[in-house]
């Protein structure tokens, strides 16, 4: 098994990977929340994207950490982390205004129920996001030379 994950598609079966545990966990997040929200408010509405904006952030979370120390193995450290998480959540921004834009539109427009809405909407962004946080999430840096 060590040697799969060290061959050169390595990297993209950890980020399948990753991706498959951070969409079952936000899923999940998602549909436990919203079961939840759902009795407390009048307006569906509210209690989807209640719901949806929780899950969305804790599972951002979650895929931050997951990427960097299994997909990517990021040797950064210290406050280059911070900046590292910084060029992360831009990378996520656009896909997290798909999320919520595409949910209204399936639910409200389309009559489609949330949750299967969510289904759909929350594992479509996986290819945009790996050529994202390769290229610049997770880049590497290249180290510039100091004269003495």
């Amino acid at each position: 098994m060590k040697i799969f994950f060290h061959h050169k598609y390595g990297r993209p079966v950890r980020f399948f990977l990753v991706g498959i545990w951070n969409t079952l966990f936000g899923f999940g997040l998602f549909t436990l929340l919203y079961l939840f929200l759902k009795p407390h408010f009048e307006v569906r509405y509210f209690a989807y994207t209640s719901a949806q904006i929780v899950s969305l952030s804790l599972a951002y979370l979650n895929a931050f950490i997951c990427h960097k120390y299994i997909t990517f193995r990021s040797p950064v450290r210290g406050k280059g982390i911070l900046f590292e998480f910084v060029r992360f959540c831009m990378t996520n921004a656009a896909t997290a205004l798909f999320d919520l834009i595409g949910m209204p539109l399936l639910v409200e427009v389309f009559h489609w129920r949330p949750i299967a809405a969510a289904a759909l909407i929350m594992p479509s962004h996986g290819i945009i996001s790996y050529f994202a946080h390769s290229y610049f999430s997770f880049r590497k840096q290249t180290s510039s030379v100091h004269a003495a």
